[in-house]
């Protein structure tokens, strides 16, 4: 009897390929894109480098999260907030992950910052705090995160953070972490390869000088990916990163 060697059947290639590229666990590629809206004649980097500038927190928006549908060439923008859902302390879950985000993205934006700007004169969130809180400004300060989104800066206030500070010029930036899932079948015929996810960090950036209470700067940078189902999720990290180096990007072009 004439011995005939094993042969995998086309299919059988198939399944074979899809598993070894779902055991590399890819990484999705993240994207940016940015705009400056507003810029007042005469700010510049020299003006910005002679006075100073200080950065507070960022303001992490919160929105409830709801389905979007994706259109091609758009972002979809499905803040993600994840319910009500408690902890073991009883802590709102939605609080602890905007203290989370708020922290990361406070840091890659001070480190952006300095990396880009080196002598750039930069009071850190974490001092700008201390400051405000050793003026005695603690309560206008947390009435200022709450309302900013809202009512703005009264030129008041502006010019009491600037003197804490001792800094002609605020930075005050907001962001919204997002995702958003495509409504994809369970079969794995139809999921693979198919987008099953979508990330977002839009990073809002406004400069105000306070000296006469006026907003000098404002952009707005995005980072982003969009997640097929055999790809391994990036780290809200490097998304923030993206966004942050887009936003940046338009201050001093």
């Amino acid at each position: 009897m004439k011995y005939k060697p094993f042969r995998f059947r086309p299919f059988v290639w198939v399944i074979l390929i899809c598993l070894m590229v779902l055991s590399s666990a890819c990484t999705s590629k993240i994207k940016g894109w940015s705009q400056e809206s507003y810029r007042i004649a005469g700010f510049n980097s020299s003006s910005l480098n002679h006075h100073g500038l200080a950065i507070l927190p960022v303001i992490i928006l919160k929105q409830p999260l709801e389905n979007t549908t994706e259109r091609d060439g758009e972002i979809p923008s499905a803040p993600y907030a994840p319910g009500n859902t408690s902890d073991r302390t009883g802590k709102n879950q939605s609080l602890i992950n905007q203290d989370i985000y708020r922290s990361i993205l406070s840091e890659i934006l001070l480190s952006k910052i300095q990396l880009q700007h080196p002598s750039l004169r930069v009071v850190s969130p974490g001092n700008a705090l201390k400051e405000l809180n050793d003026n005695g400004l603690t309560g206008s300060y947390i009435k200022f995160n709450r309302d900013f989104p809202k009512l703005g800066f009264g030129s008041a206030l502006l010019k009491q953070f600037g003197k804490a500070l001792n800094c002609r010029y605020l930075f005050i930036s907001q962001a919204i972490v997002s995702e958003s899932k495509s409504e994809a079948s369970l079969t794995f015929v139809w999921t693979f390869g198919r987008k099953s996810a979508h990330r977002s960090v839009k990073m809002a950036g406004q400069i105000w000088d306070t000296h006469n209470g006026r907003q000098v700067w404002e952009g707005l940078g995005v980072g982003y990916n969009d997640l097929f189902s055999y790809e391994k999720a990036p780290l809200i990290e490097k998304i923030a990163s993206q966004a942050i180096d887009s936003l940046l990007k338009n201050i001093m072009p």
